[in-house]
């Protein structure tokens, strides 16, 4: 029988202790469930040895690979004066609860190590992450749901620490970044405290998912869609239908976040501080030198470019149009190159939004005559190329919004 590797550092132990890790390591990696359990039973650590250079141990590995009955039944047979050791980590901080939170078949796992190991559920990753936030990570419901559950009685400030991970990234960012957006929508319901908080990088969740445009494509039925019919294919058909679920969750959640968000409330100036100049000198030290930023007592150095302007520039009608339509007073607001959001439509070639916007009952005269900060109007926008402009695609809506701004001209 193999005895444990403990008190010897010669090198028939150390080769001995690399033959067992060896032999654990392909038992689990051919799901060899019999010879796991045989070899876990000859090591003083059990199922709690290390076995691999990133310090996981047999049940970390057992967790990742999703065989569920073999870990409950290492638990069963883990003795009672490991229970401490329940909580070790690999070198990326996770533990077993971390590994299991990956999954949702792995309920009742998570269960019976709560049971014996409850301080689990509040330990972090080197991420700063719980369990339940990776969870929300992996997309993993049925998994969050009972998480969610064991930390439902903390009140919003106690929630925080194992909602929001060191960068102050929150499960409902990383639900957007990692596209479950279905769970994003749960998450926003159940956590509203979470829908405007802002990450590392002073973004909220509205923002993150206006910079998302994949998310917001659809296939024309005459494309994509109908060869996928036409050829009979599971997969296809599969990979079309997740797309359009993809996209009618992300619409939901789009207009559930659109609904918080008044963060367009923050503007720039919107009074014409440009004045018609033929050179770049100005009066150094006065207010001719000064920047437009400089000059706005009010102006909050923390305020991102807000989800109206980014949706704009990423070509989101879906969410453009749902903050108009709460807020049509939206539609004045001003970034901080003095542009609103027909500026921006124009200079992304975004001739959707341009037609929403002319569409709708807004004061046009005034919104088509702004001046940005670069002494710009909206048809000098019309005529700049932007970097990667590509002259057969863009030479149609181009002149399109210059026939209609022209329009305007004449007519206001």
């Amino acid at each position: 029988m193999f005895q444990p590797l403990m008190g010897s550092c010669n090198a028939d132990v150390l080769d001995t202790k690399q033959k067992i890790n060896g032999r654990l390591y392909k038992a689990l990696v051919t799901c060899n469930k019999k010879d796991v359990v045989d070899l876990c039973q000859r090591i003083s650590d059990h199922a709690l040895h290390v076995i691999t250079v990133n310090d996981d141990t047999v049940l970390h590995m057992a967790t990742y690979a999703k065989e569920a009955a073999l870990v409950e039944r290492l638990l069963d047979e883990l003795p009672d004066h490991h229970v401490d050791k329940l909580t070790r980590q690999n070198r990326v901080g996770n533990t077993i609860l971390h590994e299991t939170a990956t999954s949702n078949h792995a309920i009742a796992v998570a269960d019976k190590l709560l049971k014996r190991a409850p301080g689990l559920l509040g330990m972090r990753n080197h991420n700063g992450e719980t369990a339940l936030f990776r969870a929300a990570r992996y997309g993993k419901t049925d998994m969050f749901n009972f998480l969610a559950a064991k930390v439902s009685g903390y009140d919003e400030a106690g929630l925080q620490f194992y909602v929001q991970r060191s960068d102050k990234t929150t499960i409902l960012h990383i639900a957007i970044l990692s596209e479950h957006f279905d769970l994003a929508y749960q998450i926003a319901l159940d956590y509203r405290h979470l829908i405007n908080e802002k990450d590392g990088d002073g973004m909220t969740s509205l923002q993150l998912l206006s910079c998302n445009q994949s998310a917001f494509k659809q296939e024309p039925e005459d494309g994509f869609i109908k060869l996928a019919k036409s050829c009979c294919s599971t997969a296809w058909q599969e990979k079309v239908q997740n797309q359009k679920d993809k996209y009618k969750s992300a619409v939901e959640l789009a207009k559930l976040l659109s609904r918080n968000d008044t963060s367009w409330e923050v503007t720039y100036s919107s009074i014409d501080q440009s004045k018609p100049k033929i050179h770049r000198y100005g009066e150094i030290g006065g207010q001719e030198g000064m920047s437009l930023a400089a000059r706005i007592p009010e102006r909050m150095d923390d305020v991102g470019e807000t989800p109206l302007i980014l949706a704009t520039k990423s070509g989101i009608v879906e969410i453009v149009e749902e903050i108009l339509r709460l807020y049509p007073q939206a539609v004045e607001h001003v970034d901080d190159e003095g542009r609103n959001v027909l500026h921006v439509a124009i200079k992304y070639r975004e001739l959707k939004i341009f037609e929403l916007v002319t569409k709708m009952e807004v004061p046009m005269k005034r919104l088509v005559r702004k001046i940005d900060n670069e002494g710009n109007s909206i048809l000098h926008t019309v005529g700049v190329k932007r970097k990667d402009f590509v002259s057969e695609k863009m030479e149609g809506p181009a002149f399109l919004l210059q026939e209609e701004l022209l329009w305007f001209e004449v007519h206001f």
